[in-house]
């Protein structure tokens, strides 16, 4: 997506310089009837990759067995239905805009044709995650388009040759995506052929519709109410401040496929939302304050000396598009939850259009009235996609709580052992667990939970599971967290741990913790690798890693807890009933929120104890990792200080925990 942004900038920079102001307006206006004409084209891509996505992800080179001849013919047919109407339309188009003829329109209907067609490949290998064949047609699309618009401008076809050079760019990129799938196109069984429900194209076609319309709608009034020269300026300042959108526009791609899982219903698909728009707006952000700072300097660079007037709304309008950036993330959010609130964009539209109409006298007051509207509407969206996913989260986590109404405790103590392949140590890590359990002469059971193991350690206990031992399996691998909770809430103990699998963490550790347990009764325990008495050598790499996290997490929430991420603690029953059915985390910020929701509940008696590890940490930590425990760490600090959510839940915990031990009370 970055080297297709910056061959269609280095487009305009050359088309702009050669045709000039008064007709580069021109070009400006069809390039923004253009956008309103590829909505409908992509609203079928987003209901097609909809549709794929909620299937899994496929191996790279797998189609498996979907079969979209069909789609792809009745893609044709529609391409030539909209040729006929952009042609028939053609003269109307080229008067309101002020054109010498009307060939330049029907090039651009023209190019329906190839869009039309590449909609079908491109959208099932975006929902099969194969990017790679995706992006090497962009890019190739995007070369021809340049090189043929500039020998075509250049020889004095105007903007009948960029247009031109625009449709043969859209044949490349239609080609190569037929030939990355062209085992697909064939027909085959019916039972295979990939179909999509059009309620979701249809949702999808509005809402896109009313995004492109508002992002090219005050061009095209400019154009007509502004002086020719003066809109001239206008496309100029628009075009460079849609630079701000190339990261949204790649982010919006990658990403929808995430939103699509489970009908966005998924905890996945709320993760993806939030780093999504931390992306989009951090990024966004930055670029229009660099674009803010140096106007003039980036008008001059990109399209000469004669478009400077330009310069003194650039900087309003990429601040536009910066926030137009987070709509397009949380329209295509909204729409992949199937939301009607997508169409909260038509508002904007009918906005901004009554705005215009009112307040045209100059560049400046278009570009104001398109900023106003772009800030109001990432407000509204953003609260209504926030506060849906906050609605799914809740109804998802509320259903598990009848698994905590509280019957008296069974055994002293459960112990959980969340793994993944965890290897070779797996078993040998088991037995010494039993060995020192034994040894306290405290009746006990351990749970074994199986996150999505591939590597068969979910069989290595077979010889000893039963009461002491059971061993349960997650079908996939959803994270830690998660398999945390389903262990969690099969326990029978009056005190509930979990322990680390691999034998980091080494079980001897246990006989210390419960004498803490037996002496003081406390809220949790939980090991820290800080502790003074602790045996831990680790790089200074992780020393500076855990350093910096834990400073985060005392800015955010004032936890007195030196460090939440060591893999054994050992919570007391009852404040564990009352402190899961709120939490939401099913990765490794579980730990944190275990801590976070204890302490709102109103718990405090959290006891560190030292650790001895004996991994040596020959691995690093991997960016990624530490991008996704920031993000859910964000996530945690969102739902406790802004959304209020474990407010909201507290009483509702509390009630569920209290018919529960009335239950366990009765004879």
């Amino acid at each position: 997506m970055t080297v297709v942004n910056i061959s269609n900038f280095a487009f305009h920079l050359v088309i702009s310089r050669i045709l000039g102001p008064a007709v580069y307006g021109g070009l400006g206006a069809l390039l923004g009837v253009l956008l309103v004409l590829q909505v409908p084209v992509a609203a079928v891509e987003v209901a097609i990759t909809q549709r794929v996505a909620s299937r899994g992800p496929k191996p790279d080179g797998d189609l498996g067995p979907l079969v979209i001849g069909p789609l792809v013919s009745r893609a044709v047919i529609g391409a030539i239905v909209l040729v006929v109407l952009v042609g028939v339309l053609s003269p109307a188009i080229s008067g309101f805009l002020h054109l010498a003829s009307a060939t330049a329109v029907t090039l651009l209907g023209l190019m329906v044709v190839p869009v039309l067609i590449e909609l079908v490949p491109k959208a099932l290998l975006l929902g099969q995650r194969r990017f790679r064949p995706v992006a090497f047609a962009l890019v190739g699309g995007a070369g021809a388009r340049l090189v043929l618009g500039v020998l075509l401008t250049r020889a004095g076809a105007g903007i009948s040759g960029a247009i031109g050079a625009t449709v043969f760019g859209e044949l490349v990129v239609a080609t190569s995506l037929l030939l990355a799938v062209r085992d697909a196109v064939a027909h085959g069984d019916e039972a295979n052929v990939l179909r999509i429900r059009l309620r979701d194209a249809g949702r999808a076609a509005l809402a896109l519709t009313g995004f492109w319309t508002f992002l090219g709608i005050d061009t095209l009034m400019a154009r007509h109410y502004l002086p020719r020269s003066q809109s001239g300026y206008y496309a100029a300042a628009a075009t460079a401040a849609r630079a701000v959108l190339f990261l949204p526009a790649a982010v919006a791609l990658v990403a929808f496929p995430r939103f699509a899982e489970d009908n966005g219903r998924s905890p996945g698909a709320r993760r993806a939302l939030i780093e999504a728009v931390l992306v989009v707006g951090g990024m966004g952000a930055a670029a229009a304050l660099v674009i803010l700072a140096f106007p003039r300097l980036f008008i001059s660079t990109i399209f000469g000396g004669q478009y400077v007037g330009s310069a003194g709304i650039v900087g309003m309008l990429a601040l536009s598009a910066a926030a137009m950036g987070l709509v397009s993330v949380l329209l295509h959010y909204l729409l992949a939850t199937r939301s009607r609130a997508a169409m909260l964009i038509w508002v904007a539209v009918v906005g901004v259009v009554c705005a215009i109409v009112a307040f045209h006298h100059s560049i400046r007051q278009v570009a104001s009235n398109m900023l106003i509207a772009a800030l109001l509407l990432t407000l509204t969206i953003g609260v209504v996609a926030l506060r849906k996913g906050r609605v799914r989260t809740t109804e998802r986590w509320m259903g598990e709580r009848h698994l905590w109404d509280l019957v008296a405790p069974e055994v002293e103590l459960t112990l959980v052992v969340p793994h993944f392949n965890p290897g070779p140590r797996f078993r040998p890590n088991i037995d010494r667990l039993i060995a020192v359990l034994e040894a306290q002469e405290k009746s006990f059971e351990i749970i074994a939970v199986s996150d999505g193991s591939t590597d068969g350690s979910e069989t290595a206990l077979g010889d000893i599971a039963g009461e002491t031992v059971r061993c349960v399996a997650q079908a996939r691998n959803t994270g830690k967290g998660s398999a945390l909770r389903l262990g969690l809430a099969m326990a029978r103990g009056r005190y509930i741990g979990f322990i680390d699998a691999d034998g980091d963490v080494v079980p001897d550790l246990l006989t210390p913790f419960l004498k803490i347990i037996d002496l003081y009764e406390p809220d949790i325990v939980l090991g820290s690798k800080r502790h003074p008495l602790s045996e831990v050598d680790y790089p200074l790499v992780r020393r500076m890693y855990s350093w910096g996290y834990q400073q985060l997490i005392r800015t955010l929430f004032r936890l007195n807890i030196r460090d939440t991420q060591t893999g054994l603690k050992i919570i007391r029953r009852d404040v564990l009933a009352r402190t899961l059915p709120v939490m939401v985390e099913k990765r490794f910020a579980f730990d944190l929120e275990l801590f976070v929701v204890a302490r709102h509940l109103g718990y405090r008696r959290f006891f560190e104890a030292p650790v001895r590890l004996e991994e040596r940490f020959s691995t690093t930590i991997s960016p990624r990792a530490v991008w996704r425990m920031f993000v859910d760490t964000m996530a945690i600090f969102y739902r406790l200080r802004i959304l209020r959510f474990y407010d909201r839940q507290v009483s509702d915990s509390v009630v569920s925990t209290s018919t529960g031990l009335n239950a366990s009370s009765a004879p």
